[in-house]
């Protein structure tokens, strides 16, 4: 009995580069494809959106900042 045998070829398994950060894709700052910008600060931003972003989480540290006084002063006065 002539049998036909099915020849299989061989699984060859590529090496995979790794990437600096593989989770960001980022390739660092010279990069052209860079989304991200620290507090909301992108490359390319105009002066006007970024002395806004200053601003607004300056005044969102004072409001924090001074409640958070408040409560403490607040919660000392009731205790004592």
């Amino acid at each position: 009995m002539t049998e036909k045998k099915v020849i299989l070829h061989m699984v060859r398994k590529e090496k995979k580069t790794i990437a600096d950060n593989p989770a960001t894709g980022c390739s660092g700052c010279g990069s052209k494809s860079c989304k991200g910008g620290g507090m909301g600060i992108y490359p390319g931003s105009e002066k006007k959106v970024v002395y806004r972003n200053i601003l607004l989480y300056t005044i969102m540290g004072l409001i924090i900042f001074i409640t958070t006084y408040l409560i403490v002063h607040l919660l000392n006065r009731f205790i004592s």
